[in-house]
């Protein structure tokens, strides 16, 4: 079978469908083309506004040309997935497809916005091909967004997963199948995804569980373990489990290189063993009924050449054996699992062990400070025991002297007492140096510990003015307040920890809300936040509900691979309301599953960040009033005519540069000025608005409506020719004419005159042109008669 052909058949296939919504979902809109080996484009997608804007530019054209043949001959030779950055410095990804190590062609994307690049490398991209800046930045800001590292770490995945659908075509011709193969990739990925935030936040425990019920429900296994290798103890542990005992996860120890365990850690090979019975590494009786498949499969999880543990699977739920496709899916599986792994525990323990060493550093500082002053306080105690001996020894020694001899023995020890004294004061001046530097050491702990709480209290305030400068730089970008809720619990959900948020927004005359899990909530969890959430908004609104809130929720199952702390009910809460003057126009709630309260710093935190939210709705809402005031008719809430002029000359300018057809309709109503004179002006104006609704529903979402006069109407039809529009035109005219109507108490006939022209056509060099030709149409549509349509022809 030609290349050509199969890809063309896996185009219009199930599968390839399955991965571009995958795609869809992690890239949104990039594009995304087959390329054939003799360069024939399969499945090609609409190009992004930007590319489209850089390639109208003909040095556009040849480096967008030059970098897709760069790429193209970079994949061939060296049969490699690669993500690269285009010569506007936008992100790609190119992908090899095979057939039995036979290549057929390559599947290519370019568009991603890179998230490490700085704004104004874009600005300068417009500026080197001569585009309008602001609608270059308008296309730049609707784009997905990426970075390299990112598409790294999913290349293998994406490439393993078109490979095998392509398979499938081939393999089907000779009675195979790889569907399950595909299944599991595509299975697996989605899991990866959805838990991909929490795998780079979870402490290691709570990852690790997580990763083997993630590799479990890819594999469809009932028995599935991670080990972890400890290099100073040269043996293996069972750190998470599915389907064994707690007992025998903390007695199973391996040492390295004893066991099938043992065996994968020295080798760091994968290892599929089809009978573990008859394998003398796995000790184990025959008759065991735990392992009634008798197949296993240990793969190792290593990063470069380091092996740091190890996945084992048994007992597939299908009772089948395990297989070379499943040894190639666990292998997929571990690594990307221990990219996983060590990315989270780079991220989350570098910190803690940061924070660990220092306060060991002062911990060892206060014992040996500790020590110190004990030692001292023990000399103190040993020089004050010597000294009160001598001087007993003294007394005693002068009793019994007789006074004849005491005369002698004073001279003869008074060298010797003189000695004491003299050794008294030292041992005084070396007890009071002592007692000094104890207080001395005291202040120095004291000041440490000040020191350690003030550095803690510091970091804290950092991470907290980081997420207020996100919220205060990112939310002005966004419009809708549903989405600006939204993005403000996720990003805030790093720093309170929380496990599920909510929001409540009166949007006008409904209260709206939504529910968000961090991890797996029970159904009666969510019901317990939406009672609370009305509850609270009662409270800071006594005259009640007029309707009740409406939650969205989407729903987690506990099947989907989010972590489930495995409690049923919420411990802690907070909220705040969100105030616009002196009305509460909202609710912010975040809920925990832990016992401990939230700390003031978090309580204040959440409180600063519902003004913020108040400020930027407030914003928001002003915005949109005075865009509406700017671009919209007040009476018929059609566009007006600014708004109409510069649409059409940015419409007619993208249909002379990439040879697309542009049509406009002029409407104007046949003796309105009969009706305002007769009838009066609120009549008049009543007429204007029922034919607005009438052109609205006619068109149907279709072209742009305008209001340019009293009684004349425009609407612009992008990329459409002449005759579909003078379709449109006919369908309104014909609508309008049979539209009862009444004035005055009266039935009342209604009729209008349009007239259409349409761009490519002679005598129609820009928009103007076209304005004027369907100007002159529509008069001549008056003339003959009224209640007519003409379309303008050379």
């Amino acid at each position: 079978m030609e290349s050509t052909e199969l890809l063309s058949r896996f185009v219009d296939t199930n599968e390839y469908k399955r991965i571009m919504e995958l795609f869809g979902k992690k890239f949104g809109g990039c594009p995304v083309s087959i390329i054939t080996n003799d360069g024939k484009i399969l499945g090609k997608e609409k190009e992004q506004g930007f590319c489209q804007m850089i390639k109208g530019n003909s040095d556009g054209q040849r480096d967008c040309s030059a970098t897709f043949s760069s790429i193209f001959e970079q994949v061939v030779t060296k049969e490699q997935p690669i993500v690269f950055t285009c010569h506007a410095g936008f992100l790609g990804y190119a992908v090899p497809l095979f057939m039995r190590r036979e290549l057929l062609g390559i599947l290519y994307s370019c568009g991603l916005i890179d998230l490490n690049k700085d704004s104004s490398s874009y600005t300068e991209i417009a500026t080197k091909f001569h585009l309008d800046p602001q609608v270059f930045g308008y296309a730049i800001s609707q784009a997905s967004r990426s970075t390299i590292s990112s598409l790294e770490t999913d290349i293998e995945l994406i490439s393993s997963l078109l490979n095998n659908s392509i398979s499938l075509i081939k393999e089907k011709i000779f009675g195979l199948t790889k569907e399950q193969e595909t299944d599991v990739i595509t299975r697996f990925y989605d899991l990866f995804e959805k838990s991909r935030q929490l795998l780079l936040t979870l402490e290691p425990t709570k990852l690790y569980s997580l990763v083997v019920n993630l590799a479990s429900k890819a594999m469809n296994a009932e028995i599935c373990s991670l080990m972890l290798f400890d290099k100073k103890k040269e043996e293996l542990t069972i750190k998470a489990a599915v389907g064994l005992d707690k007992r025998i996860m903390e007695e199973t120890r391996f040492k390295k290189g004893v066991g099938i365990v043992g065996y994968v850690v020295q080798t760091g090979k994968p290892l599929l063993v089809g009978d573990i019975t008859n394998d003398l590494r796995f000790n184990i009786k025959k008759s065991s009924p735990k392992y009634y498949t008798k197949s296993l499969i240990s793969v190792p999880l290593k990063v470069g050449d380091e092996v740091f543990g190890i996945i084992n699977v048994n007992n597939k739920a299908s009772r089948a054996p395990f297989n070379e496709t499943d040894l190639k899916l666990l292998s997929i599986i571990c690594g990307h699992t221990a990219i996983a792994i060590k990315n989270s525990k780079g991220s989350w323990s570098e910190e803690k062990e940061k924070v660990a060493k220092e306060l060991l550093s002062s911990q060892e500082e206060r014992e040996k400070v500790a020590i110190e002053k004990e030692e001292l306080l023990e000399k103190k105690v040993n020089f004050e025991v010597e000294l009160k001996e001598k001087e007993e020894a003294l007394r005693i020694k002068m009793e019994l002297l007789t006074k004849e001899r005491l005369e002698e023995e004073k001279k003869r020890f008074g060298e010797a007492i003189s000695q004491l004294e003299k050794e008294r004061d030292e041992l005084k001046k070396k007890i009071k140096d002592s007692e000094g530097l104890i207080h001395e050491k005291e202040d120095l702990e004291k000041k440490l510990e000040e020191a350690i709480k003030e550095k803690e209290e510091l970091e804290a305030q950092t991470e907290e003015l980081g997420i207020l400068y996100s919220i205060s730089s990112e939310t002005p970008k966004m419009s809708k307040p549903k989405e600006i809720l939204s993005w403000i619990l996720d990003k805030v959900q790093p720093f309170f920890n929380y496990h599920a948020s909510a929001y409540l927004y009166l949007d006008g005359e409904r209260l709206i809300g939504e529910i968000k899990q961090a991890c797996f909530v029970n159904e009666d969890c969510l019901k317990s936040i939406e009672k609370k959430m009305t509850v609270t908004w009662k409270k800071y609104n006594p005259e009640g509900l007029e309707r009740a809130p409406e939650f969205f929720t989407e729903k987690k199952e506990a099947e989907s691979g989010l972590f489930w702390v495995g409690l049923k009910e919420f411990q802690t809460d907070l909220a705040f309301p969100i105030v616009r003057g002196e009305k509460t126009t909202g609710l912010i709630s975040v809920y925990s599953f832990n016992k401990e309260p939230f700390p003031p710093l978090q309580r204040r935190l959440l409180r600063i960040i519902s003004h913020q939210i108040s400020e930027t709705l407030e914003r928001v809402a002003l915005f949109v009033r005075i865009t509406e005031l700017a671009e919209k008719d007040e009476l018929t809430k059609t566009y007006n005519y600014r708004y109409l002029e510069d649409f059409l000359s940015r419409e007619f300018a993208y249909a002379t540069t990439y040879k697309k057809p542009i049509s406009l309709i002029m409407i104007d109503f046949d003796r309105l000025k009969y009706v305002n004179d007769t009838f009066g002006h609120q009549d008049g104006n009543r007429l204007i608005i029922t034919i607005s609704n009438i052109i609205k529903k006619t068109m149907d979402g279709k072209g742009l409506i305008a209001r340019f006069g009293g009684d004349e109407f425009a609407v612009v039809l992008s990329e459409t020719d002449e005759n579909t529009a003078l379709q449109f035109a006919e369908k309104i005219r014909t609508n309008i004419a049979a539209h009862p109507m009444a004035l005055g108490g009266k039935p009342h006939q209604t009729t209008a005159s349009l007239g259409v022209s349409g761009y490519p056509n002679q005598g129609i060099d820009n928009e103007k042109d076209l304005f004027a030709k369907a100007d002159k149409c529509l008069y001549a549509a008056k003339e003959a008669g009224r209640n007519k349509v003409v379309l303008y022809k050379p």
